[in-house]
């Protein structure tokens, strides 16, 4: 890592208090374990945490800080972790659910505030997903308006905010009364969630989901009630594996692909409703955390010199595009010899459709069928059946994610490109997120690898990566046994006919 004292970004965190949502969230425990490496004089970090039953809050931030991410930190900087004081809250409740001590330590403390928390569940219910994602940012920024020394408040959004339109720029859209921020959560008030339901998609409209609305709401609010503050917004796209740190392919949920990655991987998963040609806008954690770090530091500087907020993307495809296809060609070859799972359903394979009956087939083929026959085995041999709940909840995971592997779109950077030519060479190095530094075909290798490692715990040994590989020999012979025996049967059935064709 390059020196810290040579490093305008970490020098600026330098003795800063920060006031943290959404800080046991993957990007959010990513930017943590990012500040207290590259940062060792930052002050304290107040992490809003939830109250929960039977664990006090040291209890859980010792858990948390004894995942693998912080693995690094907890050999080398051991002591840091003191730096970072839960705060007890609820983002639901009035006033973030604080006490007045608390309330009062972060107003005269606090210097930063990063608002990350929100739903990511796409099929979140409409009342829930206006209160989490847009209720909650009005209250930060009350909150932020009693903070007695804030030099910077960055909101996280998302870059699929404006996925209604194909090309997005770094630029705050309008959105018309229909949705103004007060009134809709006023709805959430008293009316019940039977009848906001029903008016979910008369309020998406072109958008796929509650969560991409619900954050275009919160930019919504923001420009209109807290462009005074020293406001920057952070649109990140679809946010995978690390690239670099804090180490390669380092992952911890199954969100966004890495989900769909696993169920290729271990042949459960076979067809995907998509466009193979389409670009997969996927962006690292760690080049996500430090695009996030830097756009603080330079928030703080710039606000006084533009009139509105700036809007930062964070995203991949405009700058260094990689298909599906490209995508999905990898992943085969990983997961069939490379590196397979350990334990697998069948032999992974993966094709994309955007015809629907084509699709219908290919699932029913596929999917449904296999799953009978497997239950069916299952119940015959006293085992319990699994397959057809587990395809039912793949088939309903995947359906989420459909608008956007149909779809592609091209994100301006001008502010992107803005930032990175205000930062110095160290600070290039130390909190880089040039995309064009990517190497695709090492990163996702690594991503596929991480999911084995970090969520999946399989034995990474030589040996057992043998018996993996040995494995699907297996499979690939029996698909071979398989496909002779069916054209085998095809050709017995349809050769009478073939000969009374050829007598004609």
């Amino acid at each position: 890592m390059d020196s810290i004292d040579s490093s305008q970004v970490s020098q600026f965190f330098s003795g800063k208090n920060i006031f943290l949502t959404g800080g046991t969230g993957f990007l959010g425990k990513s930017f943590i374990e990012k500040l207290l490496r590259s940062c060792p004089d930052i002050g304290n970090i107040y992490m809003l945490c939830r109250a929960k039953k039977g664990k006090s809050p040291e209890e859980r931030m010792t858990a948390l800080f004894n995942e693998s991410l912080f693995a690094n930190l907890r050999a080398q900087q051991p002591d840091c972790f003191k730096k970072v004081i839960p705060v007890i809250g609820d983002v639901l409740d009035d006033k973030l659910g604080l006490s007045e001590e608390e309330e009062k330590l972060i107003i005269d403390n606090a210097n930063i505030l990063i608002h990350s928390a929100a739903t990511i569940r796409f099929d979140e219910h409409i009342k829930l997903a206006l209160n989490l994602n847009v209720g909650a940012t009005v209250k930060m920024v009350a909150l932020a308006r009693r903070v007695k020394n804030l030099i910077s408040f960055v909101h996280v959004s998302t870059a699929y905010a404006n996925c209604d339109r194909t090309d997005i720029e770094e630029v705050f859209y309008e959105m018309g009364a229909d949705y103004d921020p007060i009134k809709l959560l006023e709805l959430c008030e008293w009316m019940n969630e039977d009848v906001m339901a029903s008016m979910t998609e008369t309020l998406i409209k072109d958008r796929p989901n509650t969560y991409c609305l619900t954050k275009a709401i919160s930019e919504a609010y923001l420009f209109k009630y807290a462009t005074d503050l020293p406001l920057g917004i952070f649109r990140p796209s679809i946010i995978g594996a690390s690239w670099e740190e804090p180490a390669p392919g380092w992952i911890d949920n199954l969100n966004g692909p890495t989900g769909l990655f696993i169920a290729v991987g271990k042949g459960v998963l076979r067809i995907l409703e998509g466009d193979v040609n389409k670009v997969a806008d996927i962006i690292p954690i760690d080049y996500c955390v430090n695009m996030l770090i830097t756009v603080t530091w330079y928030t703080s500087i710039i606000t006084k010199q533009v009139e509105t907020p700036l809007i930062y993307h964070c995203t991949s495809g405009s700058k260094k595009p990689y298909t599906w296809l490209q995508l999905g060609t990898l992943l085969l070859e990983f997961f069939q010899s490379k590196e397979p799972y350990s334990e697998v359903f069948r032999r992974p394979d993966v094709n994309f459709a955007t015809n629907k009956v084509e699709l219908s087939y290919w699932k029913t083929i596929s999917h449904w069928i296999p799953a009978y026959l497997a239950d069916g085995l299952c119940k015959v041999t006293g085992k319990k059946a699994i397959m057809l709940r587990a395809y039912d909840r793949i088939h309903k995971a995947s359906k989420t994610f459909t608008f956007f592997t149909r779809r592609e779109w091209t994100w301006t950077d001008d502010n992107c490109n803005m930032l990175m030519s205000k930062m110095s060479d160290a600070d290039k190095r130390l909190y880089n997120f040039n995309v064009h530094d990517i190497i695709w075909e090492e990163y996702y290798p690594n991503y596929f690898r991480g999911t084995k490692k970090y969520i999946l715990k399989e034995d990474m040994s030589p040996a057992k990566l043998q018996e993996a590989r040995a494995q699907q020999a297996r499979w690939r012979n029996i698909s071979n046994v398989a496909m002779l025996v069916f054209v085998g049967i095809l050709l017995y059935f349809l050769y009478p006919t073939l000969m009374s064709l050829l007598q004609i």
